[in-house]
Formats: structure tokens, C-alpha cells, sequence
């Protein structure tokens, strides 16, 4: 649908959360990343944008009238690190899609993993370490390989070690993530719709990659941002449609 759609249905809702995934939507898609590994030794230089001024500003102004969420795939501590403009008590974050949360200080990991689970993904980073990958983005629970390309073998490293079909894999155009199908960004919205005994319709997400559908699906009012890899009932376009989304949301609750 149409931008004037769009603000047509934020005028009629009373929106009370906001959900923004954060690459390619708040900041520039796009991460470098330099690994080696060696018997003795191991270096990582990683380099990705961090939110500019003037969207912080915006984010902040937004705050102030609603809920702010930031989900990510990042971990949390780089999340931390990217969003520390807009970090306060009505900033929530929620990083490795969906597996860790941060609510007002508070952080919440709302699954467990076992040793079994670990093991698991120390297998396979063992083996995917020697195809043609650039490295692996440091997290906790999902396991990222950036590469320059889809990298097929990926899949079979998987099935090797995954027979019973817990873990799924996504392909974001420069990196994997690995995680448990059963965690997602909706889970996100969902524990917060939860938390604050929010109704549905009073939430919009928006996200532009395939691990963002179920958060955008999750929610009352889903926006994409990237009409041409994920299908949203509302979509925005621009370098950034995160910024058109919080200057549509801020014009409509002055």
C-alpha cells in the first residue's frame, strides 16, 4: 500500500509500542569483518555503522510519547554500543533475534539453551570455518557467518548435525544467522504485548529481511521496508525507511 495508507492507519490506531529493526532500516546495511584463526592466536576487526544524530533524536523524541524497540540480530553488547544515543527507560532492546532482551535495565533471556545445544553449534562452526566465509560475528546464542555470497555448503553443515530439524538458517544477502526455529523476533513482541498488556493493534513493526517477518506478522501493524524481500501489508521506501516511519509516527502524535 501507499505511504498516505500507511499514515492513514496511524492516525486511526492508537500506537503505543514501536518495533524498528536496525540494519537497512535506523542505520546503513552493511558490515565489515576481518577474522583469522590460528593455533595459538585469533584476531576479529569488525566494523559496522552506529545510529546518526539526527534519527537519535528522532528516536528520542519518539520515546517520550511511546514505547521504543530496537530488534536486532546483533548481539547485545554491539546493539548496545550502536543505540547508546536513545538508551532510557522506555528504550527497549532485544538482540540475537529475539534471544535477548533489555527493558528498562533489566535483562531478560527468555529461553534456556543446554550444553547439548552448544555443542551442537561448536560443531558446525568447526566445520563451516574452512569454506569460503569472511568470519563469524561474536553472540552468545545464534551462530552469524558473514559471506561475500550465499554459501550452499552451509545447509549440509546443518543437516549434519541438526537431524532432528531444531535449528533453522537464514540468509540475510551478507550474512547466516543458525538459531532455534522456536526463537524469533516475535517473540519480542510478543513477550512485550505480554508485559504491558498491550492489544495487538497497538503495535507496529517494521523490518526489511526475512528474519523480521514473523515480528512484522506479530504485530497490528506491519511495514516493510524493502517491498522486494519481505511482504508487509504497509511498506515505506528510501535509503532509510526507519526515518520515514518515526517522522510519520512523531507528525501523528503531536
Amino acid at each position: 500500500m501507499t505511504n498516505n495508507k500507511l499514515e492513514e492507519k496511524i492516525l486511526e490506531s492508537n500506537i503505543k509500542l514501536a518495533v524498528f529493526d536496525s540494519d537497512g532500516v535506523l542505520i546503513p546495511r552493511g558490515t565489515k569483518i576481518t577474522q583469522k584463526e590460528e593455533s595459538d592466536k585469533y584476531s576479529l576487526t569488525l566494523s559496522t555503522d552506529i545510529v546518526s544524530d539526527r534519527i537519535a533524536n528522532k528516536l528520542n523524541e519518539l520515546r517520550r510519547k511511546m514505547m521504543v524497540c530496537i530488534s536486532s540480530g546483533r548481539s547485545m553488547i554491539y546493539l548496545q554500543e550502536m543505540y547508546n544515543k536513545v538508551l532510557g527507560e522506555s528504550t527497549i532492546l532485544s538482540a540475537e533475534n529475539g534471544s535477548l532482551l533489555l527493558d528498562g535495565g533489566v535483562l531478560v533471556q527468555p529461553m534456556t539453551y543446554n550444553t547439548e545445544y552448544f555443542d551442537k553449534i561448536r560443531k558446525m562452526r568447526e566445520e563451516i570455518k574452512n569454506l569460503d566465509i569472511l568470519g563469524f560475528e561474536p553472540k552468545q546464542f545464534i551462530l552469524t557467518i558473514h559471506a561475500e555470497r550465499e554459501v550452499k555448503e552451509v545447509y549440509d553443515i546443518v543437516r549434519k548435525y541438526d537431524p532432528q530439524e531444531e535449528l533453522k538458517v537464514m540468509w540475510n544477502g551478507e550474512a547466516f544467522d543458525i538459531q532455534r526455529k522456536t526463537m524469533s523476533k516475535a517473540s519480542t513482541v510478543k513477550a512485550l504485548i505480554d508485559r504491558f498488556s498491550l492489544k495487538k493493534e497497538e503495535v507496529i513493526a517494521i523490518g526489511d529481511r526475512v528474519n523480521d517477518k514473523e515480528m512484522i506478522d506479530a504485530a497490528g501493524i506491519g511495514v516493510s521496508a524493502d517491498k522486494e524481500k519481505l511482504e508487509a501489508e504497509y511498506h515505506l521506501d528510501g535509503e532509510l525507511p526507519g526515518e520515514e516511519l518515526l517522522d510519520l509516527l512523531l507528525k501523528n502524535h503531536e
